[in-house]
């Protein structure tokens, strides 16, 4: 009887798993809610909560069901994803130190885990925008080295490329022929409050002013860079990161 138990709770996880990934998200909802409520204590409870954080579209109810199988579940193989995805939805919601937290259990605590390089380099955009350069730059180095030449070991480096030229003498301040436009403004002080944002993160940069057909323009320029490509790799970056972004001759 219990065997028998054992097969049909795993079928309706599977049930359930399967209507996820074929799209039937209602169903699978339905499906693995009523298996993580009667069977609680099901190994694969795990998982079926994993699944129904993914499947939750509200980030505050999503955060909480991950957290609850990274507190119920640690021991499982799902945690370190589970940790992973309820510091991003905090990543998303601008709460940085709580990101970071998040981002620094995991990596502490599943030194094998899949994620490590992705979250050393999102832990390392987390302290660059605390304003912690020494952190940011020893957690990118770390994504860096445990990744296998992946997408996160390559936007490690460029990160670390960053702050490499952000602070070598042989490339000061007023030095370079190219930067990344981040943004242009007809108030200045619009340009200041995003230029002071990029500083909080350690970047240089500066406000350019431009007249156009009468209209005074605020255009906010990060870098310099000595070179078109190593500004155009940055401007990819920040791209990817979701912010705009163009490579311009000072």
């Amino acid at each position: 009887m219990i065997f028998l138990s054992l097969l049909i709770a795993g079928a309706t996880l599977n049930e359930g798993l399967t209507s996820a990934k074929n799209g039937d998200y209602e169903n699978a909802r339905r499906i693995l809610s009523s298996f993580t409520h009667e069977k609680p204590s099901d190994p694969g409870v795990a998982q079926a909560r994993l699944w129904l954080a993914r499947l939750e579209p509200n980030p505050d109810t999503a955060r909480v069901l991950y957290l609850i199988v990274v507190s119920n579940n640690m021991q499982t193989a799902y945690a370190d994803s589970a940790l992973f995805e309820a510091a991003s939805i905090d990543y998303a919601y601008g709460l940085y130190k709580q990101a970071a937290s998040g981002y620094k259990q995991l990596v502490e605590y599943f030194s094998a885990s899949p994620l490590l390089a992705e979250s050393f380099y999102w832990l390392g955009l987390c302290y660059l925008v605390l304003g912690d350069k020494s952190s940011a730059e020893t957690s990118f180095k770390k994504a860096r080295d445990a990744g296998t030449g992946g997408l996160w070991t390559a936007q490690a480096k460029k990160e670390l490329e960053l702050l490499g030229s952000s602070t070598a003498s042989a490339n000061p301040p007023g030095s370079g022929d190219y930067a990344v436009q981040v943004g242009s403004f007809t108030e200045q002080n619009r340009a200041e409050k995003l230029l002071a944002e990029y500083k909080s993160k350690g970047r240089s940069g500066e406000i350019k002013q431009i007249n156009i057909a009468g209209t005074t323009y605020y255009r906010v320029w990060l870098g310099p860079f000595s070179s078109e490509s190593d500004a155009r790799n940055y401007a990819e970056t920040l791209k990817a990161q979701g912010a705009a972004a163009m490579v311009v001759k000072r």
